[in-house]
């Protein structure tokens, strides 16, 4: 009892809000294997922890298990009905229904006695999206609930007014399916429709009119049999324009919805006009659809055009040289992962065609942000003269150990390189991805016949001779492919496998995927499927060894994989920890060891991960796709530390606006046209600029130009001065930089926009915090519920973790340093310093603070470490807690672009050839 004495009573929500929500990430963590059984067990004992300590957790803990509805039976799915029916307070604590591990047929159950049992039917699918509309933001169907879809779901889903964002079909299919889009697209399109009096006239042949099909229930349609359903003209008139476009919807799944007509996925895609990720593989799109019918898409960040064969190649590469989805050099982001994979069977690409491609890709700023790229079954050209011959094995000990005696060699491989306006210019293929795509981290090219030597070409990194080459001097980064796809290659067999140079060629290559053939030989010649490799490092003066072995999805297979093993991420007991035994401590306290999936299975997914996850990495997804820029603690808390049920969230009918920032510029005085100098400084020092970005770090770099608020009303007014949005400042901070440095033109000048008067908010500002404020907000008269709980200084201060720091305070050289160097998640780090700051800091004495002003260091934005992982140091003597930190920098990072391992059915197609 003396111990729990001491347990602090008054310890603010929002810290066990953050504590607990630690907690259920490490039990969801908790995924191998990944089965609907393994969540439930999870699920439970992170109830059974902490339901019952007091109110704050029983609260907290029912926000974290209703927030992401993971539905995997029909009967949970009712159970959840009713519970939302019966306590309104808890709809809006649900934003995702997640439907990917749902089982449709039941113990004993036939799919019949399901439907006379109606827990998951069109009328209660219906009403569970009627109840939680007010704060929704995903819902991924599977094929199991596809003949639930019915017109009214799939019409309410798609109207814009809700705040749904992210909208997933994956694997729905068939008539029903089918049926059910035609009519919701027809109440979406209902006036172009209603102009069109060919609509008036066209009867089926019982003489029911198609048009009066949107007005029919689901029981009328139900009865009509599909072969008596005939499509409308206007269903396939592509001219016609939505009567409203939903631009809440940022992410459209529609991986393997085959039976959908292109004529469907022209106009769905037309009334979506603010997509950021698109995957459309396997679907009928064909070269009309893709060229002239998808809008003009400013934030398209993720596409997926895989095994769609009713496009050409033609249509492709037309995509991608004109397009302004693609190639308006105004668009907000640039392509991060691309799927555009095929059966190399059936398929008319040339290398020719593929090299185009590539090159449309780098001519457009595509090779600078793509991390995933598909390119399946797409012939690739290797160039004879780049393929070394075989080394002997001495020359092959020596590369394995780490020495370059290969200058020539690696020389004579760049020779024929050329430096062009947009791209390194070389016949070789995979020597150009190489050059050219310098974040790339997974590459697929299967069904390409690529020798054993070029691969380990591809794969070892540039030598230091091959780097000081004159062609490469502005060649700065450079690639770390971390996974590669080089299954049905002829060169890659059960005799050339034992071959360990693919493997030992690069040390940032963690999974290779193979043919079946090759990966059986490992398995069964090596012990346990395992290969281990022994390396010198130099820098170490040590013998490293490395263990690679044999993965295979146990659920689905058909797809082979060889990885390499570590403590953290890919642990080499993964299938032990299949077993049953459940372990307890010298208390009695049962023990629950954390096993995760491999974390290589997210590079070879071949479908977008449109979800933010159940276990998120970081806000970003969440503020992206959602829009979301709200802290999510606040939202379930009131300002007393009391309980809340969360918020109704405003959602987006109108284009946002682009990037830029508002511009205050002062209207000239027809009165003064004379005006003297004070009054032309003065309307100088008037234009300022107000950024759409709030940086609500004090000591981040970026942070010179204050605009959390426009400018008051009444100096607005009588000054005369005009409010507009300039696009051209694309990057206000930078801009605020130049200012310091003195490098803007004349008569540019950011200012220091005061807070306004009415707010009184403290000048404390959190550390890694960055949020998206609408400028619309500030004109509020008065400060509402709503933007006080949502205000993140009060949340610092209310979490009682107050540091004391203002904006106008000056700082010791000491905290100025420490926090310019801390990352977002409040890790503390520890730069390597420059010669000049050692003997800075050693020509001090022991214990005193130099008050003069420090050494100046390269500024750097606040996620600087996110995309430059190695170069974090949490502790110089502390080499492992750095490497962990690296390593969840490096997760962080790539959870934007490649999201989470799919689970369920979403799994299948992820994973399946």
């Amino acid at each position: 009892m003396s111990d729990i004495s001491h347990i602090p009573t008054n310890v603010p929500p929002e810290i066990v809000y953050e504590i607990l929500t630690y907690q259920f990430r490490d039990y969801m963590n908790n995924d191998q294997p990944s089965t609907s059984e393994k969540f439930n067990e999870n699920l439970r004992n992170f109830i059974r922890s902490n339901l019952t300590v007091n109110k704050t957790f029983y609260h907290i803990c029912r926000i974290l298990i209703y927030k992401y509805c993971n539905l995997t039976t029909a009967k949970r799915f009712h159970s959840l009905l009713n519970t939302i029916s019966d306590e309104s307070e808890l709809r809006n604590i649900i934003q995702v229904a997640d439907f990917q591990e749902l089982t449709s047929i039941g113990l004993g159950r036939t799919g019949e006695m399901n439907k006379q049992i109606k827990n998951l039917t069109n009328h209660t699918l219906l009403k569970f999206l009627r109840l939680t509309k007010g704060n929704l933001r995903e819902f991924l169907a599977c094929e199991h609930i596809q003949d639930d879809l019915d017109d009214k779901i799939i019409h309410f889903l798609l109207k814009p007014g809700k705040v749904l964002s992210i909208l997933d079909f994956c694997g729905c299919s068939g008539p029903n399916f089918t049926k059910s889009f035609i009519l919701a697209l027809r109440e979406l399109y209902e006036q172009s429709y209603s102009t069109n009096s060919s609509m008036q006239n066209l009867v089926d042949d019982d003489n029911i009119s198609i048009a009066s099909f949107s007005t029919m229930n689901s029981t009328d349609l139900n009865e009509i049999e599909d072969e008596d359903f005939h499509f409308a003209p206007d269903d396939m008139n592509l001219n016609v324009t939505p009567t409203e476009c939903n631009y809440q919807i940022t992410c459209l799944g529609l991986n393997d919805c085959t039976d959908l007509p292109n004529f469907v996925l022209g106009r769905l895609l037309k009334s979506l006009p603010d997509l950021q990720k698109l995957d459309l593989a396997r679907t009928s799109i064909d070269d009309n659809i893709l060229i002239n019918v998808l809008p003009h898409w400013k934030n398209l960040s993720h596409l997926s055009l895989g095994n769609c064969s009713q496009i050409t190649p033609r249509a492709i590469l037309e995509f991608f040289s004109h397009h302004p989805a693609v190639t308006d050099e105004n668009n907000e982001t640039t392509l991060e992962w691309l799927n555009v994979g095929t059966i190399s069977n059936s398929s008319s690409w040339t290398e020719v065609h593929v090299m185009f491609f590539l090159k449309k890709l780098c001519q457009f700023g595509h090779n600078k942000t793509l991390e995933y790229l598909n390119i399946n079954g797409l012939p690739i050209h290797v160039a004879n003269e780049l393929i070394r011959p075989p080394l002997s094995r001495a020359s092959s000990s020596a590369r394995l150990l780490g020495h370059d005696n290969r200058t020539h060699l690696d020389n004579r491989n760049y020779e024929s390189v050329i430096k062009t306006k947009y791209y390194y210019q070389c016949n070789d293929t995979l020597t150009f991805i190489k050059l050219n795509f310098p974040k790339l981290k997974s590459l697929s090219i299967r069904s390409n016949n690529i020798p054993i030597p070029k691969l380990v070409e591809f794969l070892t990194p540039m030598s230091s001779s091959d780097a000081s080459l004159e062609v490469f001097k502005d060649l700065k980064t450079h690639q770390k492919i971390k996974f590669l796809n080089i299954s049905n290659n002829t060169y890659i067999n059960k005799w050339s496998i034992q071959d360990t140079s693919i493997v030992s060629c690069s040390d940032s290559l963690v999974a290779l995927e193979v043919s079946f053939e090759a990966w059986q030989q490992i398995e069964k010649s090596n012990n346990g499927g395992d290969i281990t490799i022994m390396k010198y490092d130099h820098e170490t003066n040590q013998n490293t060894t490395t263990k690679w072995k044999c993965y295979l999805d146990l659920s689905y297979g058909r797809r082979y994989w060889l990885y390499k093993t570590d403590k953290y991420l890919n642990r080499e007991d993964i299938y032990s920890t299949q077993t049953n035994l459940t372990r307890f401590d010298s208390q009695g306290n049962k023990i629950i060891e954390i096993f995760k999936q491999p974390d290589f299975l997210k590079f070879a997914q071949s479908k977008i991960s449109l979800s933010c996850g159940l276990v998120t990495k970081s806000s970003y997804r969440r503020k992206h796709c959602y829009r979301d820029i709200k802290p999510p603690i606040s939202q379930f808390l009131t300002r007393n530390g009391g309980i809340a049920f969360g918020n109704t969230f405003t959602p987006i009918v109108r284009p946002p606006l682009p990037s830029g920032g508002w511009r205050i510029m002062p209207e000239d005085d027809p009165e003064n046209e004379d005006g003297s100098e004070d009054d032309t400084l003065s309307t100088e020092n008037n234009t300022t600029l107000v950024s759409d970005y709030d940086n609500d770090d004090p000591f981040s770099d970026d942070n010179i130009v204050t605009a959390a608020t426009r400018p008051n009303m009444n100096h607005h007014e009588s000054s005369g001065n005009a409010l507009f949005w300039d696009r051209s400042m694309h990057d206000i901070p930078t801009m605020a930089r130049m200012a310091a440095d003195g490098a803007l033109p004349n008569g540019v000048r950011p200012a220091v926009i005061p807070p306004r008067p009415q707010l009184n908010r403290p000048l404390v500002t959190p550390l890694g915090i960055s949020q998206t404020i609408d400028p619309a907000s500030v004109y509020d008269a008065g400060e509402s519920n709503d933007e006080y709980l949502n205000n993140p200084e009060l949340q610092r201060r209310r979490s009682q973790l107050q540091l004391g720091f203002t904006r106008g305070h000056i700082y010791d050289n000491t905290s100025n340093s420490s926090r310019r160097n801390r990352t977002t998640n409040g890790a503390q780090l520890h730069p390597t310093p420059s010669a000049a700051n050692l003997k800075w800091s050693n020509s001090m004495p022991n214990g005193v603070t130099s008050t003069a002003p420090s050494m100046a260091q390269p500024r750097r934005p606040s996620d600087y470490y996110y995309s430059h992982p190695d170069e974090f140091v949490y502790d110089p003597t502390d080499d492992i807690t750095t490497l962990r930190y690296r390593l969840h920098l490096a997760q962080v990072q790539e959870y934007r672009t490649f999201g989470c391992i799919e689970r369920g059915m979403y799994r299948y197609y992820s994973l399946k050839m």
